[in-house]
Protein backbone atom coordinates (compact mmCIF):
# COMPACT_ATOMS: atom_id res chain seq x y z
CA UNK A 1 0.00 0.00 0.00
CA UNK A 2 1.44 3.56 -0.93
CA UNK A 3 0.58 6.20 1.71
CA UNK A 4 1.43 9.47 1.31
CA UNK A 5 2.36 12.67 3.00
CA UNK A 6 1.50 16.23 2.92
CA UNK A 7 1.51 19.53 4.38
CA UNK A 8 3.55 19.97 7.85
CA UNK A 9 4.61 17.03 9.60
CA UNK A 10 5.02 19.30 13.22
CA UNK A 11 1.52 19.83 13.27
CA UNK A 12 -1.65 17.04 14.29
CA UNK A 13 -2.20 14.57 12.04
CA UNK A 14 -5.49 13.82 9.80
CA UNK A 15 -5.83 10.58 8.02
CA UNK A 16 -8.19 10.94 4.70
CA UNK A 17 -9.25 7.20 3.36
CA UNK A 18 -11.28 7.58 -0.23
CA UNK A 19 -13.95 5.23 -1.30
CA UNK A 20 -14.07 2.26 -2.80
CA UNK A 21 -13.19 2.75 -6.52
CA UNK A 22 -12.11 6.19 -5.64
CA UNK A 23 -8.67 7.97 -6.75
CA UNK A 24 -6.95 9.09 -4.06
CA UNK A 25 -7.12 12.91 -5.75
CA UNK A 26 -10.55 13.21 -4.37
CA UNK A 27 -8.55 14.51 -1.75
CA UNK A 28 -7.00 17.39 -3.83
CA UNK A 29 -9.20 19.99 -2.61
CA UNK A 30 -9.10 18.72 1.14
CA UNK A 31 -5.46 18.65 0.69
CA UNK A 32 -4.85 22.40 -0.59
CA UNK A 33 -6.84 23.95 2.31
CA UNK A 34 -5.41 22.40 5.26
CA UNK A 35 -2.11 21.22 4.31
CA UNK A 36 -0.57 24.64 5.84
CA UNK A 37 -2.72 23.57 9.14
CA UNK A 38 -2.65 19.75 9.31
CA UNK A 39 -0.16 17.15 8.75
CA UNK A 40 -2.22 14.78 6.31
CA UNK A 41 -1.72 11.70 5.39
CA UNK A 42 -3.07 9.62 2.37
CA UNK A 43 -3.24 6.04 1.86
CA UNK A 44 -4.09 4.85 -1.69
CA UNK A 45 -6.02 1.56 -0.21
CA UNK A 46 -5.47 -1.70 -1.77
CA UNK A 47 -6.47 -2.40 -5.15
CA UNK A 48 -6.63 1.36 -6.31
CA UNK A 49 -2.56 1.96 -7.24
CA UNK A 50 -2.49 3.02 -10.71
CA UNK A 51 1.21 2.05 -10.83
CA UNK A 52 0.92 -1.53 -9.44
CA UNK A 53 -1.03 -4.27 -9.18
CA UNK A 54 -1.99 -5.14 -5.79
CA UNK A 55 -5.32 -7.24 -4.47
CA UNK A 56 -7.25 -6.25 -1.85
CA UNK A 57 -6.97 -9.00 0.80
CA UNK A 58 -9.26 -8.20 3.62
CA UNK A 59 -9.81 -4.91 5.79
CA UNK A 60 -7.62 -6.25 8.66
CA UNK A 61 -4.70 -6.48 6.35
CA UNK A 62 -5.11 -2.61 5.04
CA UNK A 63 -5.60 -1.76 8.82
CA UNK A 64 -2.82 -3.09 10.07
CA UNK A 65 -0.43 -1.69 7.13
CA UNK A 66 -1.82 1.95 8.13
CA UNK A 67 -1.54 1.66 11.86
CA UNK A 68 2.21 0.31 11.18
CA UNK A 69 3.30 2.94 9.18
CA UNK A 70 1.34 5.26 11.07
CA UNK A 71 3.24 4.43 14.71
CA UNK A 72 6.72 3.51 13.31
CA UNK A 73 6.81 7.41 12.73
CA UNK A 74 4.60 9.26 14.57
CA UNK A 75 3.24 6.99 17.43
CA UNK A 76 -0.37 5.98 18.76
CA UNK A 77 -2.46 9.85 18.46
CA UNK A 78 -4.04 11.09 15.62
CA UNK A 79 -5.91 13.94 15.85
CA UNK A 80 -8.85 12.46 13.53
CA UNK A 81 -9.40 10.28 10.59
CA UNK A 82 -12.24 10.79 7.80
CA UNK A 83 -13.71 8.18 5.53
CA UNK A 84 -15.43 8.35 2.60
CA UNK A 85 -18.01 5.42 1.84
CA UNK A 86 -16.21 2.27 1.60
CA UNK A 87 -12.73 4.18 3.47
CA UNK A 88 -15.32 4.74 6.48
CA UNK A 89 -15.45 1.09 6.96
CA UNK A 90 -11.48 1.51 6.82
CA UNK A 91 -11.50 3.80 9.88
CA UNK A 92 -14.28 1.84 11.68
CA UNK A 93 -12.00 -1.11 11.97
CA UNK A 94 -8.99 1.09 13.07
CA UNK A 95 -11.12 2.35 15.72
CA UNK A 96 -11.99 -0.41 16.73
CA UNK A 97 -8.67 -2.17 16.66
CA UNK A 98 -7.80 0.60 19.31
CA UNK A 99 -4.43 0.61 18.64
CA UNK A 100 -4.66 4.22 17.71
CA UNK A 101 -5.62 7.23 20.42
CA UNK A 102 -8.10 9.10 17.46
CA UNK A 103 -9.63 12.37 18.39
CA UNK A 104 -12.15 12.50 15.93
CA UNK A 105 -13.66 10.12 13.74
CA UNK A 106 -15.81 11.23 10.38
CA UNK A 107 -17.57 9.05 8.16
CA UNK A 108 -19.53 9.95 5.34
CA UNK A 109 -22.11 7.66 3.79
CA UNK A 110 -20.03 4.91 5.18
CA UNK A 111 -22.13 1.47 4.92
CA UNK A 112 -21.29 0.46 8.49
CA UNK A 113 -24.03 -2.46 8.89
CA UNK A 114 -24.29 -5.65 7.17
CA UNK A 115 -27.04 -6.37 4.12
CA UNK A 116 -28.70 -9.63 3.21
CA UNK A 117 -26.72 -12.00 1.11
CA UNK A 118 -29.03 -11.77 -1.82
CA UNK A 119 -27.37 -7.72 -1.92
CA UNK A 120 -24.07 -8.80 -1.43
CA UNK A 121 -24.23 -11.07 -4.75
CA UNK A 122 -26.27 -8.37 -6.58
CA UNK A 123 -23.66 -5.44 -5.56
CA UNK A 124 -20.82 -8.07 -6.75
CA UNK A 125 -22.53 -8.53 -10.15
CA UNK A 126 -23.50 -4.51 -10.74
CA UNK A 127 -19.89 -3.59 -9.89
CA UNK A 128 -18.11 -5.98 -11.79
CA UNK A 129 -20.30 -5.27 -14.83
CA UNK A 130 -19.53 -1.51 -14.97
CA UNK A 131 -15.86 -1.67 -14.07
CA UNK A 132 -15.22 -4.36 -17.13
CA UNK A 133 -17.75 -1.69 -19.48
CA UNK A 134 -15.97 1.32 -17.64
CA UNK A 135 -12.42 -0.36 -18.86
CA UNK A 136 -13.35 -1.02 -22.83
CA UNK A 137 -14.93 2.83 -22.45
CA UNK A 138 -18.65 1.91 -22.76
CA UNK A 139 -20.03 5.31 -23.51
CA UNK A 140 -22.69 5.30 -21.70
CA UNK A 141 -21.23 3.70 -18.76
CA UNK A 142 -18.39 6.93 -18.80
CA UNK A 143 -21.35 9.27 -19.15
CA UNK A 144 -23.16 8.23 -16.37
CA UNK A 145 -20.38 8.21 -13.87
CA UNK A 146 -19.12 11.70 -14.50
CA UNK A 147 -21.21 13.64 -11.21
CA UNK A 148 -22.85 10.80 -9.92
CA UNK A 149 -20.41 8.69 -8.74
CA UNK A 150 -16.92 11.00 -9.80
CA UNK A 151 -16.63 14.39 -10.36
CA UNK A 152 -15.44 15.72 -14.40
CA UNK A 153 -12.42 16.66 -13.37
CA UNK A 154 -11.09 13.74 -11.82
CA UNK A 155 -12.67 11.26 -14.10
CA UNK A 156 -9.54 9.88 -15.98
CA UNK A 157 -7.76 9.31 -12.54
CA UNK A 158 -11.10 7.05 -11.78
CA UNK A 159 -10.73 5.35 -15.18
CA UNK A 160 -7.18 4.81 -14.30
CA UNK A 161 -8.25 3.21 -11.06
CA UNK A 162 -10.50 1.17 -12.89
CA UNK A 163 -8.15 -0.18 -15.47
CA UNK A 164 -5.86 -1.25 -12.87
CA UNK A 165 -8.38 -2.99 -10.62
CA UNK A 166 -8.90 -6.93 -11.11
CA UNK A 167 -11.77 -8.99 -10.39
CA UNK A 168 -10.37 -10.35 -6.88
CA UNK A 169 -10.00 -6.88 -5.65
CA UNK A 170 -13.41 -5.84 -6.63
CA UNK A 171 -15.03 -9.23 -5.10
CA UNK A 172 -13.03 -9.09 -1.93
CA UNK A 173 -13.79 -5.23 -0.89
CA UNK A 174 -17.56 -6.40 -1.42
CA UNK A 175 -17.70 -9.66 -0.05
CA UNK A 176 -16.15 -7.69 3.36
CA UNK A 177 -18.11 -4.83 3.08
CA UNK A 178 -21.34 -7.30 3.34
CA UNK A 179 -20.45 -8.83 6.25
CA UNK A 180 -18.92 -6.01 8.39
CA UNK A 181 -20.58 -4.56 10.95
CA UNK A 182 -19.54 -1.93 13.68
CA UNK A 183 -19.45 -3.41 17.12
CA UNK A 184 -22.11 -2.17 19.70
CA UNK A 185 -19.37 -1.38 22.17
CA UNK A 186 -16.17 0.43 21.11
CA UNK A 187 -14.56 2.87 23.53
CA UNK A 188 -17.36 5.95 23.69
CA UNK A 189 -15.48 7.97 25.69
CA UNK A 190 -12.13 8.89 23.85
CA UNK A 191 -13.14 9.60 20.45
CA UNK A 192 -15.52 12.10 19.20
CA UNK A 193 -17.99 10.39 16.44
CA UNK A 194 -19.69 12.22 13.39
CA UNK A 195 -21.51 10.76 10.57
CA UNK A 196 -23.09 12.43 7.45
CA UNK A 197 -25.08 10.78 5.13
CA UNK A 198 -27.60 12.33 2.24
CA UNK A 199 -31.10 11.29 1.42
CA UNK A 200 -31.47 10.05 -1.41
CA UNK A 201 -32.05 6.17 -2.26
CA UNK A 202 -28.53 5.29 -2.50
CA UNK A 203 -27.98 6.31 0.79
CA UNK A 204 -30.42 3.26 1.96
CA UNK A 205 -27.41 1.40 4.19
CA UNK A 206 -25.96 5.13 5.33
CA UNK A 207 -29.33 6.09 6.68
CA UNK A 208 -29.32 2.58 8.47
CA UNK A 209 -26.12 3.34 9.59
CA UNK A 210 -26.83 6.53 10.97
CA UNK A 211 -29.67 4.86 13.18
CA UNK A 212 -27.48 2.55 14.61
CA UNK A 213 -24.98 4.66 15.89
CA UNK A 214 -27.48 7.08 17.46
CA UNK A 215 -28.59 3.93 19.36
CA UNK A 216 -25.82 2.61 20.09
CA UNK A 217 -23.05 5.56 20.27
CA UNK A 218 -25.64 8.25 21.23
CA UNK A 219 -23.19 10.87 21.89
CA UNK A 220 -22.32 10.30 18.50
CA UNK A 221 -23.26 13.49 16.23
CA UNK A 222 -25.48 12.64 12.88
CA UNK A 223 -25.42 15.49 9.86
CA UNK A 224 -27.64 14.48 6.84
CA UNK A 225 -27.30 16.22 3.92
CA UNK A 226 -30.95 16.72 2.48
CA UNK A 227 -31.49 15.67 -0.70
CA UNK A 228 -28.09 14.86 -1.82
CA UNK A 229 -26.60 11.33 -2.85
CA UNK A 230 -23.89 8.84 -1.31
CA UNK A 231 -21.42 11.29 -0.53
CA UNK A 232 -22.36 13.79 -3.36
CA UNK A 233 -21.18 16.80 -0.74
CA UNK A 234 -17.67 15.16 -0.47
CA UNK A 235 -16.84 14.38 -3.97
CA UNK A 236 -18.89 16.94 -5.94
CA UNK A 237 -18.61 20.01 -3.45
CA UNK A 238 -15.57 19.65 -1.23
CA UNK A 239 -15.49 23.63 -0.49
CA UNK A 240 -19.29 22.91 0.99
CA UNK A 241 -17.84 19.91 3.06
CA UNK A 242 -14.89 21.78 4.15
CA UNK A 243 -16.98 24.22 6.01
CA UNK A 244 -18.69 21.35 7.09
CA UNK A 245 -15.13 19.78 8.70
CA UNK A 246 -14.11 23.56 9.71
CA UNK A 247 -16.85 23.15 12.73
CA UNK A 248 -15.50 19.80 13.72
CA UNK A 249 -11.80 20.54 13.22
CA UNK A 250 -11.56 23.73 14.78
CA UNK A 251 -13.44 22.75 18.19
Amino acid sequence: MEILELGNKEKEKIILLHGFQCPYQVWEDYIKYYEKDYHIIVPILQGHSVKNKEDFISYKDSVKQIEDYYISRYGYDVYAIFGMSMGGIIAANIWQSNRLNIKTIIFDGSPLVSYPKIMKSYFVNFYLSVTHKSQQRDKKTVEQAVNSIIPEGKLEEFLQVLDNMSDTTIINYLNEWGNYKLPKDIDKTKTKIYFYHGTKLNEMLAKKTARYLKKYYPNSKIICFKGKAHCEVSLMKPKMMIKELEKILQK
